[in-house]
């Protein structure tokens, strides 16, 4: 029983998982975000500081964090607990 409830909750975080994806797949195809090409890429860390960048990095890793990071942390625990063994 319990590993029928883990791999529901396995299920559902990875259809959390890809629903947020898609939503801000169509959410930045609407604003017309989703379209940079590498030389755009390119440029801008060419002209911006070191530390501009690292500023820009870790406020996307924390959008993304807190954007996917319950779906994560229920995925990872679900796996777990469907691995180990009962005792």
């Amino acid at each position: 029983m319990r590993k029928l409830i883990m791999f529901v909750f396995f299920v559902l975080s990875l259809v959390a998982i890809i629903g947020i994806t898609m939503s801000l797949n169509d959410l930045l195809s609407f604003l017309n975000l989703g379209n940079m090409s590498l030389e755009d890429i390119q440029n801008l860390f060419e002209t911006s500081t070191v530390e501009e960048i690292i500023q820009e990095l870790g406020t996307i890793i924390y959008t993304l964090m807190q954007v996917y990071g319950i779906p994560i942390i229920i995925f990872l625990i679900s796996l777990n607990g469907m691995a180990i063994s009962k005792r």
